[in-house]
C-alpha cells in the first residue's frame, strides 16, 4: 500500500504581522470609542440644556397665566387691610404701610419684593429653607386672585359679633368650612383676611376667628380688621375664599408658587419648576413725571399710586442645567416675557379724584 502524506503548509503569521494587525485595530477601537464618547456628551448636553429649557417655560407660563388673571372679581374692591407683621412674614421684607392706619398694609393686587436680602427664612417649611440669593439675589411677586370655585356668603350686619371673633353661617354653609382655612371678608368699610381657628356647631353654627392664628391675621376686638369691616357687627358683609399667589425661589432652587386661602388649610405649596436662579421683576406704570413724560419701568412698586398705575409686567428668570457640562461648568439660561395686567386699569378707575 502507497501512503500519501496530505498535510500541507499551514505557516502563521510573523511577530511583525500581528504587531501591525493589532495596531491597525487598537487605531479603529479607539476611533469607535472617541465618536462615541462624542455622542455621549453632546446627547448629555442636549439633555441636560432641554431640562433647564423646560423648566424657564413651565415657570413662565405659571407666572404669567397669574399675571393676567390678576384681580380677576375684584375689580370693585380698593382697600384690602392685613396685619404688617403678616406681610413681613410671608409676602415682603419691606412693605408701605397704609397711610393712617399704623401696623397694616393696604394689600395691593400686585406686591413686589425686589432682590430680597439673603438669609430671609421662608415660614411654614419643613425642614426649613430660605429665599434664593446665591449666585444673585432675586425677587418674590404676591398676586391677589378670587377663588370661583367657592360661592361667596352673604352675611347680614348680625352674624358678625361686634368683636370681630365670631361669624354665623347656615347650616347648610357650615360644612364648608375647616380649622385654620384663610377666608376674606368685604364690605362698603373695605376688606380683610382672617383665619378660622375653631368651628362651633350649634343654634348658630360659628366660624371662630380668634387672636393668635399662625399666620397673625385675626385682631379682635375694636381696631381690629374683621371689626371694622363689619362696623361692629352693624354691617351686611360678603365671606369669600381669595387667593394670595406668592412666588419665590427657595434655597434648593425650586420655583415655589405658595397659595394662601384655599381649601382644607391655610395654604398650600407647589413645586413649578427645578434649578431656577434668579427671578427679577421690572413693572411699566401709567403715570408721568412733571414734565408729563411716562415714568421708567420700576423693579420695586413703593406706593399705593404705583401699585394702581401697572399695565405690564417683564419677568426674567434664570434657570441652570442639573449637571455640570462640556464645559465642567452648569450651563446657565435665561428667558423673558411681558404680560399685560388686564384688569388694573378698571380698578384705577374706581378710585376718587
Amino acid at each position: 500500500m502507497i501512503t500519501r502524506n496530505s498535510q500541507k503548509d499551514q505557516a502563521g503569521f510573523s511577530i511583525a504581522e500581528l504587531v501591525v494587525a493589532m495596531g491597525v485595530m487598537a487605531v479603529f477601537v479607539g476611533a469607535i470609542f472617541a465618536l462615541m464618547r462624542d455622542s455621549l456628551k453632546v446627547g448629555t448636553t442636549t439633555y441636560e440644556l432641554t431640562d433647564a429649557q423646560q423648566s424657564l417655560r413651565n415657570a413662565q407660563e405659571y407666572v404669567n397665566r397669574d399675571l393676567i388673571n390678576v384681580g380677576d372679581g375684584l375689580n370693585s374692591i380698593t382697600k384690602i387691610l392685613v396685619p404688617r407683621g403678616f406681610v413681613t412674614g410671608y409676602l415682603a421684607v419691606n412693605p408701605f404701610d397704609n397711610p393712617g392706619t399704623p401696623g397694616y398694609v393696604n394689600l395691593a393686587l400686585i406686591n413686589s419684593d425686589n432682590n430680597v436680602v439673603a438669609g430671609t427664612v421662608v415660614k411654614n417649611t419643613s425642614p426649613s429653607v430660605t429665599v434664593r440669593s446665591s449666585p444673585t439675589l432675586t425677587d418674590r411677586i404676591s398676586m391677589l386672585e378670587l377663588d370661583n370655585t367657592f360661592t361667596p356668603i352673604a352675611l347680614a350686619a348680625a352674624d358678625i359679633n361686634s368683636a370681630g371673633s365670631q361669624i354665623n353661617v347656615s347650616v347648610a354653609d357650615f360644612s364648608k368650612f375647616t380649622s385654620g382655612e384663610i377666608y376674606f371678608l368685604t364690605s362698603t368699610n373695605g376688606a380683610t383676611f382672617g383665619t378660622i381657628t375653631s368651628l362651633t356647631a350649634g343654634t348658630p353654627n360659628k366660624l371662630n376667628f380668634a387672636n393668635g392664628d399662625t399666620y397673625g391675621l385675626n385682631v379682635t376686638g375694636t381696631g381690629g380688621m374683621i371689626n371694622i369691616v363689619s362696623g361692629g357687627g352693624t354691617l351686611p358683609t360678603s365671606l369669600m375664599r381669595m387667593q394670595i399667589i406668592h412666588y419665590f425661589i427657595n434655597s434648593n432652587g425650586l420655583l415655589i408658587r405658595r397659595a394662601f386661602g384655599v381649601k382644607g388649610t391655610g395654604f398650600r405649596d407647589s413645586v413649578v419648576a427645578e434649578h431656577i436662579t434668579s427671578m427679577q421683576f421690572r413693572y411699566f406704570l401709567n403715570l408721568r413725571d412733571a414734565s408729563g413724560n411716562i415714568l421708567q419701568p420700576v423693579a420695586q412698586l413703593t406706593s399705593s399710586a404705583q401699585q394702581l398705575a401697572v399695565r405690564q409686567a417683564e419677568v426674567v428668570l434664570s434657570a441652570e442645567t442639573p449637571h455640570a457640562i462640556a464645559t465642567k461648568q452648569q450651563q446657565q439660561l435665561t428667558n423673558t416675557t411681558m404680560t399685560s395686567i388686564r384688569n388694573m386699569p378698571f380698578r384705577e378707575a374706581l378710585t376718587p379724584d
